[in-house]
């Protein structure tokens, strides 16, 4: 039986999660199907929250960080959504804070997998991470991607458009007698 089998899969991802939208749900679903597993052990999923200090940096436009709201609101929300989604698996979950783009992904030695969002962005940093772990020494993670979740219109779901008032948090559009 290979090494990996004999331990929990742990699944780690990461995000701002403000809303959390039907594009966040299929990242944390995609995470809880990595980590669930037949076998010994139920899993576990880490879900790094982004610390306010680091989307201030991370944005493209600083000016939108006053929007994402306050750590301990977004921590609030994800709780209550990872509480929700949690129980249709093994694996249990754990929040935690992320104080830099690659956070433990690229240095905990048994992390199994990282769940990237399709956006480039993600991409990229998921292969950095890669880099990282086999510059230190360490298995690179698999690497598991689900779709873009899109709205009525065809176009992904994004917080930004739900900020815009564009969509909700389903991917609707809303007239504009909504916003």
């Amino acid at each position: 039986m290979p090494q990996n089998e004999l331990q929990e899969r742990i699944a780690i991802l990461g995000g701002t999660f403000t809303p959390i939208h039907n594009g966040h749900r299929a990242l944390l679903h995609k995470a809880f199907q990595t980590a669930s597993h037949d076998g010994d052990g139920d899993g576990h999923v880490v879900v790094g929250l982004t610390s306010t200090q680091l989307a201030t940096q991370t944005r493209s436009n600083r000016s939108h960080a006053e929007l994402l709201g306050s750590f301990e609101a977004r921590r609030d929300d994800l709780e209550t959504e990872l509480e929700r989604l949690s129980g249709a698996y093994t694996a249990s979950y754990e929040i935690i804070t992320l104080e830099d783009t690659r956070g433990p992904a690229a240095t905990r030695p048994d992390v199994d997998a990282l769940i990237a969002s399709p956006e480039a962005k993600a991409q990229r940093r998921a292969h950095e991470v890669n880099q990282h772990r086999i510059a230190s020494g360490l298995d690179p993670l698999e690497i598991h991607t689900p779709p873009f979740v899109v709205a009525e219109d065809g176009v992904r779901i994004s917080s930004t458009r739900i900020r815009n008032g564009e969509i909700d948090v389903h991917g609707r559009i809303l007239d504009d007698s909504e916003h």
